[in-house]
This record gives C-alpha cells, structure tokens and sequence, in this order.
C-alpha cells in the first residue's frame, strides 16, 4: 500500500489526536457545570456538552475500527487487488477508508473509486 499506508496512518493519528483534545475539553467543561456554585443557574449550550462527548467516544471507536483495517492491508494486502495492467494496486475497502479523508491535505483523487 505504500504511500497511501502512511498517509492513512498520519490522517488516523492526527484525527485521534483532535479527538481526545475535543473530549477532553468536553469533560473538563462537564466537570465544570457540575459545581455546586453553578447549580440552578441558566448556561446557554450546558447541556451540549455530553453530547460532544458521546461523539468523541463515537468517533474513536471508529477511527480503532479504520485503523485496524488499515493494518489487515498494510504491508501485506490480503485482497491482492490489481488494475487492468497487473500492477498491483489498494482494495476497495481501503480506498473507501481512505474516503473519509478526502478533504484533509494530501488527499489523492486517485485514491477516489470509479
């Protein structure tokens, strides 16, 4: 898989690394609303906050998920998928992994399926 191995493998490292910042803002803010100082009174978006957590949760069990699929093809790919001319080249399954960071820098459109 080669270049597109490390690519999906810095797109899953540094999403997960968004992630964990993200919840762990959200639970810091949780923490937070839970003081005693602050009950009763009105916080606009107070209640978003366990929702922002349930998604981080979410979101890295999925990236657990991609990168797991990612090491089942990566160095040795099971599927040995080849183009038209025997090269061998990434399984659908991948490129379809390597879809979900299509917007994110380095991205190759030839990586898109047909």
């Amino acid at each position: 898989m080669g270049e597109l191995g490390t690519w999906l493998r810095a797109q899953l490292d540094a999403v997960e690394t968004e992630t964990r910042n993200l919840l762990a803002e959200a639970q810091r803010v949780s923490l937070t609303l839970k003081e005693p100082r602050l009950l009763g009174r009105e916080i606009p978006g107070w209640h978003s906050w366990r929702d922002v957590e349930q998604v981080c949760v979410d979101r890295l069990a999925e990236l657990a998920v991609m990168r797991r699929v990612v090491d089942e093809h990566d160095p040795t790919d099971p599927c040995d998928a080849h183009d038209a001319s025997l090269r061998t080249v990434p399984c659908d399954t991948v490129l379809l992994v390597a879809l979900a960071f299509a917007r994110r820098p380095g991205y190759q459109e030839r990586w898109r399926l047909p």
